[in-house]
């Protein structure tokens, strides 16, 4: 900031020790008064002093006003980015949501149109399949909005387990799963619908790639982690760093053609807005376990 107001000032400076060197030249030829000479030049100098250093005041505020307009318009160009990257991954999410939801729907017309109507399960799985698919778009987009509350309390491992256990109670039947599951009464402090949402997508991925298996799903109340373990199909170890973007399927979606890799990425973005991490190993052709870290305090 010196170096640009000298030099910014370094004409009027420049001048005025010019102009006070010629005085002395002419005070000296003539052999005037040097006291006349001095107390102008004190004078002269002063009013300069006070001009520069009201330059300078000026200056500065100048200069401050303007790193505050760049530093402003650095972060409207960042918020506009962050928006249009938003929208944009909003648009592809729904897009992908709707191709997703007419295959349920389509199937659920067909079992409809069974004069029979022996296919009660295969209609129930279906329904459930859009009840799930309406639950992630809505949850999306709580998720994605930062703005949105989230009601945080305590409830017990069970109260958030046994209603998703409920509500999946015909797919373990129909697909030949035995549960493995102890009631936990130990209470954890979350937000409730989004652990919830989290563990459901969990589950929901362990009975889509176990078929006529296990499933268990355990708590530690020393490390106060919850895991659900399948010995279904398992990951590709190449898949595994992978299988939380946002889209990705991997081999086994590529097998599963009602696979999105939606689930697992919406797992990720609540595991890092509760900041309850999510991890997983998983052996091929032996099966998957997910470990999801919760608190009581």
């Amino acid at each position: 900031m010196t170096k640009e107001f000298l030099k910014k000032n370094a004409h009027t400076l420049g001048l005025v020790f010019s102009s006070l060197t010629i005085f002395a030249l002419v005070f000296g030829l003539f052999q005037m008064d040097w006291a006349i000479y001095w107390v102008s030049a004190a004078l002269i100098l002063c009013i300069l002093v006070l001009d520069l250093v009201y330059q300078a005041i000026q200056f500065q505020k100048k200069q401050a006003l303007e790193e505050k307009i760049n530093e402003l318009t650095e972060t409207l160009e960042e918020e506009r980015n962050t928006n249009r990257l938003m929208r944009q991954d909003i648009e592809e999410y729904f897009l992908l949501w709707v191709h997703q939801i007419k295959t349920p729907i389509t199937a659920s017309y067909l079992l409809l149109e069974d004069d029979d109507f022996k296919n009660k399960p295969f209609l129930q799985q279906e329904i459930l399949k859009i009840e799930n698919y309406v639950s992630l778009a809505l949850n999306y987009l709580k998720v994605q909005n930062p703005a949105n509350d989230m009601d945080f309390r305590y409830v017990t491992v069970d109260e958030i387990i046994s209603p998703l256990l409920k509500k999946y109670r015909v797919q373990f039947i129909y697909s030949k799963i035995t549960l493995h599951y102890t009631k936990e009464s130990h209470k954890i402090l979350t937000e409730p619908n989004l652990t919830s949402l989290m563990i459901e997508q969990l589950l929901s991925n362990a009975l889509k790639y176990t078929k006529k298996g296990d499933i268990w799903v355990a708590f530690d109340e020393k490390t106060k982690q919850l895991t659900i373990k399948d010995n279904g199909i398992g990951i590709c170890e190449e898949d595994l760093p992978k299988i939380f973007d946002k889209g990705y399927a991997g081999m086994n979606g590529q097998l599963e053609t009602k696979s999105s890799g939606i689930g697992l990425y919406l797992v990720q973005l609540i595991s890092k807005r509760l900041e309850q991490p999510v991890h997983v190993e998983s052996e091929l052709g032996k099966g998957t376990t997910f470990t999801l870290q919760l608190f009581d305090a």
